[in-house]
């Protein structure tokens, strides 16, 4: 990954990294607390298998708007 160039490069950047995935449910790595329900997961995690992809749902859809609301 390189460095974004200028504030919007790095905002889009962010945005893609975190507006692809939201926890399902609690997800520990190492047995520490990564994740919690409805909280965004980067895809760089689930791409790399740190996070299992049952793990986690589309922020798009039906199930990730419902884990959200559940949450706050």
């Amino acid at each position: 990954m390189t460095t974004p160039a200028t504030a919007e490069d790095h905002e889009k950047a962010t945005a893609k990294e975190y507006g692809q995935y939201v926890a399902k449910e609690a997800i520990e790595i190492g047995g520490a607390r990564a994740f919690n329900a409805g909280d965004p997961v980067p895809a760089s995690s689930v791409e790399s298998g740190a996070v299992d992809r049952s793990q986690v749902v589309g922020s798009n859809t039906k199930t990730a708007a419902a884990v959200t609301s559940e949450k706050g």
